[in-house]
């Protein structure tokens, strides 16, 4: 084996050394500090978003009581179903529907409770309605649907008119209609 002079051998450990060093503060020491500065960061922004949500809740103290305020006043609008269950909503406007159809002059033939779907935050109760009226009290009866409370909206209207009839006098009576579409309404979401 040959022998180095003293001036390489003291600069290869000198620069194993500084290898060494390097690779410690590579493996240990930056990712240490590295995560210090990540933690002290996110809780300077987490402080900072606190010092916020403390200023909104001083300057709005009385926001729980006025979003309790508006829902009562949106509760006894009367846009939405009444009932506190999908069923008792149903039954509701089945009964609502039926009277303004009686009130109006139609016969209602059946009427069936669709399953309730959820649209978005709310829910969707829905009726299906076959019934006969005449031309002019069929009208009678969208008005009366489509102006009235609460607010519902109708779907898939089908009218087939039935033949004219003769009266005693040899003119023709105002048509009967036969109708089906789906009426449908919707419960006032839960507020969180």
């Amino acid at each position: 084996m040959m022998d180095l002079p003293k001036w390489v051998s003291r600069t290869a450990a000198l620069s194993l050394l500084v290898f060494v060093i390097g690779a410690l503060y590579l493996l240990i020491v930056s990712p240490v500090i590295e995560a210090y500065r990540s933690t002290d960061e996110a809780s300077r922004e987490a402080l900072e978003q606190l010092a916020r949500y403390e200023h909104i809740s001083k300057t709005n103290p009385n926001r729980k009581a006025e979003l309790e305020k508006l829902s009562k006043q949106q509760s006894r609008s009367g846009v939405y179903l009444a009932g506190d269950t999908d069923a008792l909503a149903a039954a509701g406007l089945q009964e609502d529907v039926s009277a303004k159809i009686k009130k109006n002059g139609g016969k209602v033939r059946s009427m069936q409770i669709l399953p309730v779907k959820a649209d978005g935050d709310f829910k969707r109760v829905s009726v299906r309605v076959q019934l006969t009226a005449t031309l002019g009290s069929f009208a009678r009866i969208l008005y009366a649907l489509e102006s009235g409370k609460p607010y519902v909206f109708i779907d898939n209207l089908d009218v087939k008119n039935r033949r004219a009839r003769k009266s005693k006098k040899g003119t023709e009576e105002d048509p009967e209609l036969v109708i089906r579409f789906d009426l449908y309404g919707y419960l006032r979401p839960e507020l969180g």
